[in-house]
């Protein structure tokens, strides 16, 4: 058995040092061997200034400091100096007779706590967590830069985005830049990318990029195959999908059998994959260098779906008369975050021509505002699913994030004539009268006519429609909110938030407002307490 000492130097250089400020000898030999179990090297502090030593040489650190040691909470402010911004989790041993004015003290510094004498176990399972909880905040900034890198991506593609001139397979060869592995040690990218589409003979074209001397190349064109029964299998999953050989003991020829030989015979062994299916066409990426996940699929159909989905906007731009309402229709459809086949979205095409048909405006602009509302929140499509999915409310960080959509959805519908109105709709239908709205803050009639008009249209929608945090509102009860004002404190509504005339139009219309709504279906209604 070795020494205390030497397996104090028994370390996990991944894993935080775990600083000990006790003079308890029981305590820091408990803690010692709990870090030690978790791999994580333990220093030892019998004062303040000692323990100050040792966080001016690590980045980031735990610390279990004894109660009794702390001066009051002064020590935590010395410490905290010491070790910057480096991230220092404080774990506080504490007696049973703690007195409760130094526990108030110290509860500003403080993220976990831990009885004395400490038993061992019981201070593993605090370092487990605290590394746990650095690992989803390295998780998160990882994701964030996922998330700017997919910005991007959906920036420069709706940016050049012409319908006339779209080009897919550039489209494609861009995606297989940014996505393909094009180092060997890059784990976190796939080899292989391929896009498939049926061919109307109940087989696929499918056309795959990997890597080639000068970046993601396309090493097979057009070759057909069987929808074998994985890609079946990633259509009826609706949604994303993912796979790897190992997964519930399986073998690698396991995962073989569910492809087809012609994919086989091209990218040899398959060890993993991570998917899906967008009106019919198949987005699938190939071996990368770890297990794959969900979020691996999520990634790939965030980085993919803007030209997917725009180059059937594309197809479908030239194949209509009517090529500018089919996109309108369509973009609308596809960043709608109701999930309800496009019923909101036409709803918001009616309420506006109701409220546009009242206040006597001119036909040209109310056959603009009758297409162009249902564009409102095109922005969406930068928002993460899970925050406009979230079952409960909104925290403020989580709450300014899903306020940018309206200046996105502004930049994606740019400076075109023909959507000049459902950019200003886009942008401004947050606005309120009185000034206090977003992304602004204009008040009165420095917010366009239009958007002040889908500002009562998306309310009164907002009331009626059932969302995973809140039950509907009753016509009446959406009304009467609407002209006389309510709310629940943290989201009010006034009658000072609307345009006069809009709202003043609303009133006359309101029973055309019920009759919109239960035409694309009707919801069980809650009635105001």
């Amino acid at each position: 058995m070795p020494k205390f000492a030497e397996r104090c130097a028994i370390i996990n250089v991944m894993k935080p040092p775990v600083v000990i400020l006790s003079d308890n000898d029981a305590d820091r030999r408990a803690i010692a061997d709990a870090a030690l179990s978790q791999g994580c090297r333990a220093l030892l502090a019998g004062s303040v200034a000692e323990a100050s030593e040792h966080l001016k040489k690590v980045t980031s650190c735990l610390l279990f400091c004894d109660a009794a040691l702390t001066s009051g909470g002064g020590a935590f402010s010395s410490l905290a100096s010491d070790c910057g911004r480096s991230g220092i989790h404080i774990i506080l041993i504490a007696a049973a007779d703690i007195k409760p004015g130094l526990l108030k003290a110290l509860k500003p510094w403080v993220h976990d706590y831990l009885g004395t004498p400490v038993l061992r176990e019981s201070a593993a399972a605090r370092i487990k967590n605290a590394i746990r909880m650095k690992n989803l905040e390295q998780a998160a900034g990882k994701a964030g830069c996922d998330l700017q890198d997919w910005l991007s991506q959906l920036e420069t593609v709706v940016n050049c985005f012409d319908p006339l001139a779209f080009d897919a397979a550039k489209s494609q060869g861009n995606l297989a830049s940014r996505l393909i592995r094009m180092l060997p040690n890059d784990r976190d990218k796939p080899a292989y990318l391929m896009v498939a589409v049926p061919d109307g003979c109940m087989k696929l074209d499918c056309d795959l990029y990997a890597a080639g001397d000068e970046g993601a190349e396309k090493i097979v064109e057009r070759i057909k195959i069987p929808e074998s029964a994985l890609f079946l299998r990633i259509k009826a999953a609706e949604s994303l999908s993912y796979a790897n050989y190992s997964d519930r003991g399986g073998r690698l020829e396991d995962l073989h059998a569910f492809l087809p030989p012609e994919l086989l015979e091209a990218v040899g062994t398959v060890h993993n994959l991570a998917g899906f299916v967008y009106l019919d066409t198949y987005v699938i990426a190939f071996n990368y260098g770890r297990p794959v996940t969900a979020e691996d699929a999520l990634f790939l159909k965030g980085l993919a779906l803007p030209g997917t989905f725009l180059g059937v906007v594309a197809g479908e731009f030239r194949g209509v008369s009517e090529s500018f309402l089919v996109m309108a229709r369509a973009l609308a459809v596809a960043t709608d975050s109701h999930r309800d086949n496009g019923a909101h979205v036409q709803r918001m095409n009616e309420y506006a021509r109701a409220i546009a048909e009242r206040m006597s405006l001119p036909d040209s602009f109310i056959r603009t505002i009758s297409y162009s509302a249902q564009l409102h929140d095109v922005g969406k499509i930068y928002i993460h699913p899970d925050l406009l999915d979230k079952p409960l409310r909104l925290t403020p960080h989580e709450f300014e994030l899903v306020k940018k959509h309206a200046s996105l959805g502004a930049r994606i519908l740019g400076d075109a004539p023909m959507l000049r109105v459902a950019r200003n709709i886009a942008l401004t239908h947050h606005e309120c009268w009185d000034g206090s709205g977003y992304p602004v803050g204009l008040a009165g009639n420095a917010i366009p006519l239009e958007g002040a008009i889908i500002k009562v249209a998306d309310v009164y929608d907002a009331l009626r429609t059932m969302y995973p945090y809140k039950s509907p509102y009753s016509h009446d009860d959406a009304c009467q909110l609407i002209l006389a004002g309510g709310g629940d404190g943290c989201h009010e509504i006034l009658p000072s938030h609307f345009h006069p005339d809009a709202l003043r139009a609303f009133r006359a219309t309101a029973g055309r407002f019920e009759e919109i709504y239960h035409s694309a279906g009707q919801q069980i209604p809650v009635q105001i307490k």
